[in-house]
């Protein structure tokens, strides 16, 4: 036997196998990458749980508009409400209101 038939011989029984793992490795490498991969999946689950965190947080603050419309309907009109709408409106003060200015502070470390 030559060494060429001895090689055809033998590598018959590998191509079986070698295509086997390379079909193998194709599927798996497509399953993890790829816009529809593992990794894809991942990303978006995470990108769904950041986008339902920022609903709660809009749905909170859309809940906290919503009970001072309500508070400012002509049905329920809350005096204490309209008068702070006022005053933050009109720029304006009650005479017994403590204005509380902010000081800038400095301090001297030379003696």
């Amino acid at each position: 036997m030559t060494t060429i038939q001895e090689i055809k011989r033998r590598s018959r029984g590998i191509l079986g196998p070698l295509f086997g793992c390379l079909f193998l490795t194709y599927f798996v490498y497509h399953s993890l990458q790829g816009e529809h991969g593992i990794l894809a999946w991942w990303s978006l689950n995470l990108r769904i749980a950041e986008a339902e965190s920022v609903l709660l947080d809009l749905q909170l603050q859309q809940s906290t508009l919503n009970h001072r419309v309500r508070m400012l309907l002509p049905e329920s009109l809350d005096p204490d409400l309209l008068e702070e709408q006022g005053r933050r409106l009109l720029n304006f003060t009650h005479p017994d209101d403590m204005i509380l200015l902010p000081i800038k502070v400095t301090t001297s470390l030379s003696k």
